[in-house]
């Protein structure tokens, strides 16, 4: 008996540990520090293993200004197109309760806008509407900074022709989830913030999910920021503009919470959430989530994008890991982060990157120094030193801080961009996005 008790003892403490070890705390603890430490990145992270979360961690701060406020687990961000979730989620349930359908047609409710008999409820959600959009199809990109009444950002939908015929493609459209927040109000006969409380936020209890908030009204919004050797401030979009499809304040937590609800069936129907993760053929959108593949595994989720903030959530059925990010400074791809997050939570091999830069002297840095043309590309690549630090400029853009990584080789990993520099050729390639493309230096 006693040794039957040892051994039961013993299994119980396996049990524990391996319960305690779902992921590995020690090394995402060892990365975020590596992140914060080399200002990489200011934002908020979890995880969750089996719709629970196991980990959280913030870096940097909320603000810098007036007063410093560390980020912490409270901290509300702006989550960009991870809204559109949201909005999607209420669309369906408006399906589920037979009060719209797939089929319905966006000339019920908005027949002003182009070809709109032909436009459905299903082409919005896919981004198969043709519908241009009124946030990134714009020539001015400050428009969408300052305050529209709805009226003007309808009009602005309704005078373009479209892309293509309804169906005919797949090509990503804000103005789609614009239309349809506002046929929520419309069908409800109550404020989008409102139906976001009632039919997500009060129904699994999330703690800080709110929308329709201006600007840095929020008591713990966070705000946003570039780096440009230090962070600097930036005017983001103009959020009531953007009701919907990019408006909403939310907490890593909040999102594992929200993507877990969804995937169980406790905010739509088991067929709406087949519908909502269907994906065709290569198309990475299905209505209102995308695919997100990561080695053997695909998950479902979407990311976000404002002017000055970015975010991410994803679901892995195989595995059972959720991770979320939230940030207000990026200086660091948010793809790098969220693979190095997946990594470590699965138990892959992975070694925290040397964030470091190689140091060098303004003499040394100066010899990269000039302007660098490619003749099949609309702008030129000015390279200067300045005070110590190496700049890049496209033209007609603001300059950006690039860091040595090694001999001739530069990067700026807000971006994602490396230049790799060949003084006696009197060349620079740029490389981003799995692309390069050579540039020549001009003579003085």
């Amino acid at each position: 008996m006693r040794s039957a008790a040892i051994f039961l003892l013993f299994t119980f403490a396996f049990m524990l540990n391996s319960f305690a070890q779902e992921i590995d705390t020690k090394k995402l603890d060892s990365f975020f520090y590596a992140l914060k430490d080399q200002n990489k990145s200011m934002g908020s992270f979890a995880v969750a293993k089996n719709s629970k979360i196991v980990y959280e961690t913030s870096t940097g701060y909320s603000a810098l200004s007036p007063d410093s406020i560390l980020a912490s687990s409270a901290t509300q961000y702006r989550i960009g197109s991870i809204s559109k979730m949201f909005t999607a989620v209420m669309i369906f349930q408006l399906i589920d309760e037979g009060k719209l359908s797939l089929d319905t047609k966006l000339s019920k409710y908005f027949p002003q806008m182009p070809r709109a008999q032909e436009i459905s409820i299903r082409n919005l959600l896919s981004h198969t509407s043709g519908l241009m959009d009124y946030v990134n199809d714009v020539v001015d990109k400050d428009w969408i900074t300052n305050p529209h009444p709805a009226a003007e950002l309808l009009d602005t939908i309704a005078k373009r022709k479209l892309h293509f015929a309804p169906g005919e493609k797949q090509q990503y459209s804000n103005s789609g989830y614009l239309l349809m927040g506002y046929i929520l109000e419309k069908i409800t006969g109550k404020k989008y913030s409102k139906l976001l409380e009632m039919r997500i936020v009060k129904k699994i209890n999330l703690k800080n999910t709110f929308s329709s908030i201006a600007n840095n009204l929020g008591k713990e919004e966070a705000k946003p920021y570039r780096m440009i050797k230090n962070w600097n401030d930036i005017k983001d979009i103009y959020f009531p503009n953007v009701i919907g499809v990019g408006d909403i304040l939310s907490t890593p937590a909040d999102l594992l919470v929200f993507i877990n609800a969804l995937s169980t069936g406790t905010l739509i129907s088991k067929a709406s959430y087949a519908q909502m993760s269907t994906f065709n053929g290569r198309n990475s959108f299905g209505m209102g989530l995308i695919s997100v593949p990561f080695y053997s595994q695909v998950g479902v989720g979407h990311n976000g994008g404002t002017y000055g903030s970015y975010s991410a959530v994803y679901y892995f059925k195989e595995s059972g890991i959720s991770i979320a990010s939230c940030i207000n400074g990026l200086n660091y791809p948010l793809n790098d982060i969220n693979i190095a997050v997946l990594q470590i939570s699965n138990w892959m091999p992975f070694k925290t990157p040397n964030f470091k830069a190689m140091q060098l002297t303004a003499e040394e840095l100066k010899a990269y120094s000039g302007v660098y043309v490619n003749k099949m590309l609309p702008f030129k690549m000015t390279i200067a030193e300045n005070n110590g630090t190496l700049t890049a400029q496209a033209t007609g853009q603001s300059a950006f801080p690039i860091e040595a990584v090694s001999k001739g080789v530069f990067k700026f990993d807000g971006a994602g961009i490396v230049l790799e520099f060949n003084l006696e050729k009197k060349e620079m390639t740029l490389k981003q996005g799995g692309q390069k493309f050579i540039f020549n230096k001009q003579d003085n």
